[in-house]
């Protein structure tokens, strides 16, 4: 993990609360000002878009971009290109956005704020993802297959048993 001190000079803090259908992301600045609050809905085009239009805001520049996010499928993106992504648990979102309102309620443009002024006031709170190993990528993906292939070797097993018991029964 970068210590703190090396991560001091973000020029914008993006929260990103992912949703099924859109996400809503907001942007600030570490002095707290709202550059952009908006939805991006759920499909490569518009993904794409997003990045191209937060790479535009950052001139290039991703190291200077912090974006919290709990999951989805885009953070393996937004860390390719540069971006630091800080991954937090659903839970700890939860407690952030306690400090914004006492209504309970789940509002994803709240989420959204939540995230990124959580990121200006307690990033220790959160873990930045890094790309894995190419080893390791690789150790994943052997171990679903060999899950696909027990799984397999289990479905033909009980096929095959089904058949013998027909067979004696004939």
């Amino acid at each position: 993990m970068q210590a703190a001190a090396e991560n001091d000079d973000y020029g914008w803090l993006v929260g990103i609360d992912w949703a099924t259908d859109a996400h809503e992301v907001c942007i600030l600045t570490p002095s707290r000002e709202l550059v952009t609050q908006r939805k991006v809905e759920h499909n490569g085009p518009a993904i794409a878009g997003f990045l191209d239009q937060l790479t535009r805001l950052c001139e290039g520049q991703a190291a200077r971009v912090a974006i919290a996010i709990p999951r989805g499928a885009v953070v393996e993106s937004l860390v390719e290109r540069g971006f630091h992504v800080y991954a937090i648990n659903p839970k700890q979102l939860d407690r952030f956005r306690d400090r914004h309102t006492v209504a309970g309620a789940k509002d994803d443009r709240r989420d959204a704020f939540a995230l990124a002024d959580s990121l200006r006031t307690d990033r220790p709170c959160f873990r930045q993802v890094r790309v894995d190993d190419p080893l390791v990528i690789q150790l994943r993906e052997m171990s679903r297959v060999d899950d696909d292939l027990a799984e397999d070797m289990n479905r033909l097993t009980n096929r095959l048993r089904e058949q013998l018991h027909l067979l004696i029964a004939a």
